[in-house]
């Protein structure tokens, strides 16, 4: 197991690990290594970019923190690992929501098993679970994928929900937030493996999130959002301090 993977575990263990994400969709390799810089400034263990081979190597040079990368597909996962990535993640689905698509527990299960298969000895899997199952799916889908091997699971925070099919209903950053905690509570409770909060989460609710018995928080519009790369370090460091000290901050 390689130092990234060690660091990644030991935070995770302790219950501090702070994850940065660049976004599955982000091909912009300037604005992805603004991010992943802002992230080794700060002392983030871990970064989160896009399961594309280039956009890995290239991340795997800025920073010593643990490597994500993210797919919905598990081919391009494996070739993410392939060029260097710490973690596949599958996930999250953001980018097939705005196309309409909302994945069952099924086909999330059936996803992660093929990602097991693909990379399962050679990179962690950490597992998306969508926002938009209710509860009770979510907890046994969590319980399936402990079965499977899987070795972190994420929540998301549903930006949006089911409504009257076939339309969908935007959330509010609250309610986004909101539904996450929920969902973090209802999966540490459901598991044994280590849960990450993501969806919503900035430096003034990661107390909230270790509170809630999270073992780790992506964060990612909160610094995305950012005017430049200064100002992505300081709200990277604001995240990372919060999780040390558990203690809430203004955003």
């Amino acid at each position: 197991m390689n130092a990234r993977i060690n660091a990644l575990k030991s935070a995770l263990e302790a219950r501090n690990a702070v994850k940065v994400i660049a976004g599955i969709a982000n091909l912009d390799l300037d604005n992805v290594l603004q991010v992943v810089r802002s992230a080794e400034a700060a002392g983030a263990v871990a970064v989160d970019v896009a399961a594309h081979p280039e956009i890995v190597k290239s991340a795997k040079e800025a920073t010593q923190a643990a490597v994500f990368a993210s797919s919905v597909d598990p081919a391009a996962l494996a070739a993410a690992v392939a060029a260097g990535a710490d973690v596949a993640e599958l996930g999250n689905f953001d980018a097939l929501y705005d196309q309409g698509l909302f994945l069952s527990a099924d086909e999330v299960l059936e996803l992660a098993q093929q990602t097991v298969s693909l990379v399962q000895g050679q990179a962690l899997v950490s597992i998306t679970i969508p926002g938009h199952l209710t509860v009770e799916s979510q907890v046994r889908l969590a319980a399936q994928l402990e079965a499977l091997g899987v070795d972190i699971i994420q929540t998301e925070g549903a930006s949006r929900v089911l409504a009257a099919e076939p339309t969908v209903k935007s959330l509010s950053q609250a309610e986004k937030e909101a539904i996450t905690l929920r969902n973090t509570r209802a999966l540490v409770k459901a598991t044994r493996l280590p849960v990450m909060t993501a969806s919503g989460i900035t430096a003034g609710n990661v107390a909230a999130a270790f509170e809630a018995g999270a073992a780790a928080v992506g964060v990612g519009s909160f610094v995305n959002k950012a005017q430049n790369e200064a100002e992505m370090v300081e709200r990277c460091q604001s995240v990372v301090a919060a999780s040390t000290h558990k203690i809430s901050v203004a955003c």
